[in-house]
């Protein structure tokens, strides 16, 4: 069956995401391995968007598919509320890895930061979600709503107004004297709508595609002493940025603050099968000892994804892929530069590990397609691409990758003269 043919086929009885159906123009994946995947008509390409930024320990990795099978064989459906071994070494592994107490496991990330916010409304009493202007916690409609992120648009006519902390970049840097710009904004924010009345600040670990601006050094610290000043929780996105991703298993590691919940996605089973989850501290899990938690889903920690997420676990434990990730990002940021030197059109970059993103003084539109002739996906959006390998990526593939870039580069200026 052609790419055409088939693509026509799912398009007359399935939607393709975030598209006007008539004008999405899918690719047809037939195979993928580590760090690259292979389309009909074009061959293998490197991965630099890890699929939609999930696949961390790279395609098709053995391990994760075997502890599956192994599920599948011994059990592969079950109501949420019986007790499986697999849920129970899951949770050991969550516990010793985020440092928290307890596990709450849904499907996808939007699940995962809705029940956050329902627990944090349970804890406290109070109904108010703050998050960064620039921030993505998901697609819900509850989730867009309190969240910045310009998808939300369609639906904002019937929503309440998002209560944003003003986040620009580049940020202004803390002085002796005065707060960052960011923190300012955060207790301003508070004051205004008084701390009393709001449940929790909702803050990414590190953003993604919304433009992954680093935090001022004084944002995290300055957001918790506010959080424990008025009684409010401090809830870390992590979907995006943790388990390894940054070079750290969390990103907030880099901040060295405390949270009272974080949310887990993408990462947790590498994409190979759908989990996500919220991880709460001591205190929240022994709240709900004798008080109902009112959360619930029918595939509540389904037993073969919660075997993909231990399989996913173990190989970035067993391959020191979060290590791995901070060498092979060090080699990109280098190169990056380089890259500055020698064209133009690269103004900057971001990011830690291999979450990482090159800026431009232009659409990207143009270095995506170069880039792609050169069998490299490269996701954008206007000015920023973003460069998010799976972490199995090895150093010489990285020096690849950057030359790669370098001749996509160098044709994009030679076809804008």
């Amino acid at each position: 069956m052609t790419a055409n043919s088939l693509s026509a086929r799912q398009r007359q009885h399935v939607f393709f995401t975030w598209s006007a159906q008539a004008r999405a123009r899918p690719l047809e994946i037939i195979d993928a391995e580590r760090a690259r995947f292979e389309v009909a008509g074009k061959g293998w390409v490197w991965d630099l968007e890890s699929q939609v930024y999930n696949v961390n320990v790279g395609h098709k990795h053995a391990h994760v598919q075997a502890r599956m099978i192994e599920q599948v064989e011994e059990l592969p459906a079950c109501a949420p509320s019986a007790a499986l071994p697999i849920r129970a070494q899951l949770g050991e592994l969550l516990v010793a890895h985020t440092g928290m107490a307890k596990a709450f496991l849904t499907t996808g990330g939007s699940e995962a930061v809705e029940n956050a916010i329902k627990i944090a409304r349970l804890v406290t009493g109070r109904t108010k979600i703050l998050t960064r202007r620039s921030s993505y916690h998901g697609a819900t409609l509850a989730v867009l709503e309190i969240a910045g992120d310009a998808r939300k648009r369609p639906f904002e006519a019937t929503m309440s107004a998002g209560l944003h902390i003003d986040d620009p970049y580049p940020a202004r840097a803390p002085t002796p004297e005065r707060a960052s710009d960011w923190l300012e904004s955060a207790r301003e924010l508070v004051a205004r709508e008084g701390g009393e009345t709001i449940a929790a600040i909702l803050l990414e670990g590190f953003t993604g595609t919304n433009g992954m601006q680093h935090p001022p050094s004084d944002f995290w610290p300055g957001v918790r002493a506010l959080c424990d000043e008025h009684g409010i929780l401090l809830i870390d996105d992590e979907i995006f940025s943790g388990f390894g991703r940054t070079g750290r298993w969390f990103a907030r590691e880099r901040f060295g603050v405390e949270v009272d919940m974080m949310t887990l996605g993408k990462g947790l089973t590498s994409g190979y099968a759908p989990l996500a989850g919220v991880m709460v501290s001591e205190a929240i899990a022994r709240r709900f000892d004798d008080e109902v938690l009112w959360c619930g889903l029918t595939h509540y920690a389904h037993p073969v994804s919660c075997a993909a997420a231990v399989g996913s676990i173990e190989v970035l434990e067993r391959e020191g892929l979060p290590e791995n990730a901070e060498r092979v990002g060090r080699v990109l940021e280098q190169g990056f530069a380089g890259l500055s030197e020698r064209h133009a059109m690269v103004v900057g970059q971001r990011g830690f590990g291999l979450m990482r993103a090159l800026e431009l003084d232009r659409s990207a539109q143009e270095l995506v397609e170069r880039a792609w002739e050169l069998g490299v996906y490269l996701p954008s959006r206007g000015p920023m691409v973003w460069v998010c390998p799976p972490l199995c990526l090895r150093e010489e593939e990285a020096e690849t990758i950057l030359g790669l870039l370098d001749q996509a580069l160098a044709r994009s200026s030679e076809g804008l003269q």
